[in-house]
């Protein structure tokens, strides 16, 4: 809420301001959200992974989270707070726990494959401009993205896209009549 209302009086000001130049408020505060949205956590990752001198592995688990992401869709948090805590989170949790799984990296592999398989995309309705036509063509991109580490045979990887991978499943709540 914190960085919805920045962004909101951000773009007021900035279109108030420059009404030639800019674009109407909505889309000015979209690209103005989508930018803090995405700077800001990436900026905190990479000076986490500087910190701790991770900082290659973070990056390629911010690289390979990410392209399967745009691709395949996935849960979206109501607040953009929350993603950044989400987001942090699970980036430094691969960076530094993906070597666990080492020894199940086959395993994390077929597990992604099959979830994208099943899922992808998932929740992309309302996050992109591409045609619902189009949908199979991200499953299909998705799939090879997955398969790409059965040859790379890459821990951060694997465990990038699994974690993106399970964020494709929508969770339903209530009681089914």
């Amino acid at each position: 809420m914190i960085i919805d209302k920045a962004v909101s009086s951000l773009s007021h000001k900035l279109v108030e301001r420059y009404p030639r130049e800019l674009p109407s408020y909505a889309i000015t505060r979209y690209g103005i959200k989508f930018l803090v949205s995405n700077i800001i956590p990436i900026t905190l990752l990479l000076i986490l992974g500087a910190i701790l001198d991770i900082l290659p592995i973070v990056s390629l688990s911010i690289a390979s989270f990410s392209i399967l992401r745009m691709v395949s869709g996935g849960y979206h948090a109501k607040y953009p707070e929350a993603c950044l805590v989400i987001s942090t989170v699970l980036i430094m949790g691969i960076a530094i726990y993906n070597e666990y799984l080492s020894p199940y990296m086959i395993l994390c592999n077929v597990l992604s494959l099959v979830l994208v398989a099943i899922y992808a995309p998932s929740n992309i309705e309302n996050q992109t401009k591409i045609k619902k036509k189009y949908f199979g063509h991200l499953k299909v991109i998705s799939v090879l993205l997955v398969s790409t580490n059965f040859i790379l045979q890459n821990t951060v990887i694997a465990a990038s896209f699994l974690v993106q991978s399970i964020l494709l499943i929508r969770l339903k709540g209530g009681v089914k009549k």
